[in-house]
């Protein structure tokens, strides 16, 4: 039988694109530029439908992050309570430093050189959130470009509030704690999701890599990311409390970055958290080498705690870091252990991540990435 098929998020920008974002102080292109950004949408939900000139595709597409510099740089324009002038480093772990320093010394380099990259608005009052006509309006325009490209479905990708506390450190004269953080920004995100939720035939993707890359990379949360994450699958539950349940994915993963990943979460403490989410699907990492085993602890989990009736999982069967082109014969070969443990039913072909999560950082080419998803599309073809 033939597998669903879905991508993480993030796409290529153009040139024009990217110029615009340069130039943005806000990480997102205004609607005076909307014939840009629109087009450079319906590009990349063409490319999804009919990668590298297939005559298919993916099943449920998404406009790729166009307007955005990122899926969490741009927040700030988007609420009340930062300052337009002081700046925080967004913190990494001493193992996340050693493994970029062991495992990719060019990254390792770039990151320790460009520092200030990673310097987003300081939190200076309770954070209040007004981005409702712009969430509503991007899912407006992915529903009509998505309808009239032929596109089956669409999503549009949201942070979690777990994610904002990684990319924006808390600031105690604000919040007291970690806790505190959390759920004011689930309070807040809510209006997001119900903005983009709003518009029908939308599917909101809940980007929350603080699931699993929070362990190596929150290191001001005061409390052990295995303490925190419950919290964290709670703080999502709250936002889309009363909002339609099948409309809604949450993405987890490791970090989109070329490393060992040596210090990455253990799936099998990571999962049952996870399978707690008030979600139709879990979109996640299976193709990259450290991770590719979770396979067995989703083997393991269902058999002896069942899987969830109903819970979609869209496993990652394309790695988005390697410019190796996964072959249609290994990711049908994946889904099929995939749907071993899921069910056939729930079973989605996915990529591990985004290819662009910010502007011009990507780890494989556009040319490569198209082969990729043309391979993820006639892998989940093949018969079984």
């Amino acid at each position: 039988m033939p597998y669903r098929t879905t991508m993480t998020g993030s796409w290529y920008r153009p040139p024009e694109v990217l110029a615009l974002l340069a130039q943005s102080p806000t990480g997102e292109i205004s609607a005076e530029h909307e014939k840009t950004y629109l087009d450079a949408e319906r590009a990349a939900i063409r490319d999804q439908l009919h990668p590298a000139g297939a005559s298919f595709g993916l099943d449920q597409v998404s406009p790729g992050e166009q307007r955005v510099a990122g899926y969490t740089t741009f927040l700030p324009h988007r609420f009340e309570g930062f300052s337009r002038t002081e700046r925080v480093a967004m913190p990494f772990s001493p193992e996340l430093i050693d493994e970029f320093q062991t495992s990719n010394p060019a990254l390792g380099a770039l990151l320790a050189t460009t520092r200030e990259a990673f310097a987003l608005p300081k939190i200076i009052a309770p954070l209040v959130y007004r981005g409702q006509a712009a969430a509503h309006r991007a899912a407006t325009d992915a529903v009509r470009i998505a309808h009239e490209e032929g596109a089956h479905s669409v999503f549009l990708p949201a942070p979690s509030p777990g994610v904002i506390t990684i990319f924006y450190p808390n600031n105690p004269e604000v919040y007291p704690n970690h806790l505190d953080y959390l759920k004011a920004l689930a309070t807040q995100l809510r209006e997001e999701y119900k903005a983009i939720l709003g518009v029908p035939g939308v599917v909101l993707q809940i980007d929350a890599p603080d699931l699993a890359m929070g362990k190596q990379t929150a290191t001001d949360w005061g409390i052990d990311f295995y303490e925190a994450l419950p919290h964290h699958v709670d703080a999502i539950n709250r936002a889309v409390e009363g909002l339609p349940r099948d409309r809604i994915r949450v993405h987890y993963c490791y970090g989109n970055y070329a490393a060992s990943h040596l210090s990455d979460a253990d799936f099998a403490r990571v999962l049952p958290q996870l399978t707690r989410l008030h979600t139709s699907a879990l979109v996640g990492e299976l193709a990259n080498p450290h991770h590719e085993g979770d396979l067995l602890v989703l083997q393991e989990y269902a058999r002896d705690h069942g899987w969830p009736k109903g819970l979609g999982f869209a496993g990652g069967v394309i790695d988005v870091k390697t410019p190796i082109v996964e072959s249609p014969r290994t990711v049908r070969l994946r889904l099929d252990q995939l749907a071993q443990a899921v069910g056939a039913q729930n079973t989605w072909g996915g990529t591990d991540c985004g290819f662009e999560t910010f502007a011009r950082m990507n780890g494989v080419p556009r040319s490569v990435a198209l082969l990729k998803l043309k391979a993820l599309a006639e892998g989940a073809r093949l018969g079984g």
